[in-house]
């Protein structure tokens, strides 16, 4: 936490264009990669039942802090052929109501996927397909899941640590869904700058009501 921290205290203030914000956001994931395997070595975790054809998760409106929807993008632009990334504008326009990136029943960007989707886990793809997946009433799932458990509030803490040091830089630090992230950044070219100027060029996502 405290390496993410200085590094986005660093980093974010003096990026001066977009390929800035692309190595912080990697950098960024590199550190949760390396809390995820030492926890790994500390407690090790049960096989988790997440693998490529389970995209329970993905079928969701997936929030994302800006910087990893412009990671996001950057990725599909290098990697995917020509009918995919096409293929990608046209679900972002037509505002499909799941993650954009899936394709085939699995990840498309699965190297550079937003922290918040790395934190999802569940021991039974059966109880993922009714719902009851690790944010649902199972939450912990156990002692054979505390380190992915563990992982995961380790991701939402330094998601909520990331957002308000982009407020005290003076940054519009609203999560933004994925999907319509993608879409500006895949139609508007200056998006990334604007952002990172202290404008908002994403569509925050809607207040929920009051329950």
């Amino acid at each position: 936490m405290n390496q993410a921290d200085a590094a986005f205290r660093r980093d974010l203030p003096a990026a001066t264009n977009e390929a800035d914000l692309l190595r912080l956001a990697r950098r960024t994931l590199d550190l949760c990669e390396d809390v995820a395997e030492t926890l790994r070595q500390i407690s090790p975790t049960a096989s988790l039942a997440c693998t490529k054809g389970c995209d329970t998760c993905c079928r969701s409106l997936v929030q994302v802090n800006p910087l990893f929807a412009l990671l996001a993008v950057h990725e599909a632009r290098q990697t995917f052929p020509p009918d995919r990334l096409q293929a990608l504008k046209d679900r972002t326009e037509a505002g499909v109501p799941f993650c954009p990136f899936l394709f085939e029943e699995s990840c498309s960007i699965y190297a550079a996927r937003p922290m918040v989707c790395r934190g999802y886990y569940s021991l039974n793809v059966d109880l993922c397909r009714q719902g009851d997946f690790c944010e649902k009433h199972l939450g912990y799932q156990g002692d054979q899941a505390h380190a992915a458990h563990q992982f995961m509030i380790f991701l939402f803490a330094l998601e909520k640590r990331l957002e308000s040091i982009e407020a005290e830089i003076g940054l519009r630090n609203e999560p933004v869904f994925l999907n319509t992230a993608a879409r500006t950044l895949l139609t508007t070219p200056d998006a990334p700058e604007r952002w990172r100027t202290g404008a908002q060029p994403f569509d925050p996502p809607p207040l929920q009501p009051e329950s």
